[in-house]
């Protein structure tokens, strides 16, 4: 599994961009939000303990404007049709696209992002889309996306990173759980949470 590291950006721009996350009013600094990643130590009614790679603990405060989202792993097998989706795809050489990470957005998200395509800033393709075929073929798996100009069809080797997310509360998150926060930061050394990424436990 990819470290969430490497697609906690990702996520918590997904995630600011379909709510449209306003800071807390004069909460936001002049600077900008801070973002910070690390791993769950406490938690409680309203607020959780994280730990940074430094040793350095930040407690992070959720609001009722503060949105959470946790993300699982799960199988190709497990997306359904109509399930709404965001694809990371790489073009290969001869055109076709190579699946390199799915998540599986929750229905609240489903008419709040734009349905497109489009290229990131890597070089890879970034597909938001509809699913309305997952099918099985000899030669690998592929799945069939339904875009506003038209269908995308897109393999997914074993090795793809799938999750789906689910919105979620702040007593949902639990100690070892790693996460991604966004918010802004207090005199205190405390997070007003604006946006709160977090990777599910391994059963």
């Amino acid at each position: 599994m990819r470290n969430l590291s490497v697609t906690g950006w990702l996520l918590v721009a997904l995630a600011a961009a379909v709510v449209g996350l306003p800071l807390s009013a004069g909460a936001a600094p002049a600077a900008g939000p801070t973002q910070i990643e690390g791993v769950v130590t406490t938690s409680d009614a309203t607020s959780i303990t994280v730990a940074l790679r430094n040793n350095d603990k930040v407690r992070v405060v959720a609001t009722a404007e503060t949105r959470i989202i946790m993300r699982a792993i799960v199988l190709l097998t497990d997306i359904k049709p109509n399930d709404f989706v965001a694809v990371t795809s790489r073009r290969e050489s001869d055109g076709s696209l190579t699946a390199l990470m799915i998540n599986i957005f929750p229905p609240e998200f489903k008419g709040r992002v734009r349905e497109a395509q489009f290229v990131m800033d890597s070089g890879n393709m970034m597909t938001n889309a509809i699913v309305f075929q997952n099918v099985r073929r000899v030669d690998g798996r592929t799945l069939y996306l339904r875009l506003p100009d038209g269908t995308s069809v897109i393999s997914v080797p074993p090795t793809t990173d799938i999750f789906r997310l689910a919105v979620v509360k702040i007593t949902d998150l639990k100690p070892q759980m790693r996460v991604v926060v966004r918010g802004a930061s207090e005199p205190d050394g405390s997070l007003i949470a604006a946006t709160i990424t977090a990777d599910a436990l391994r059963r």
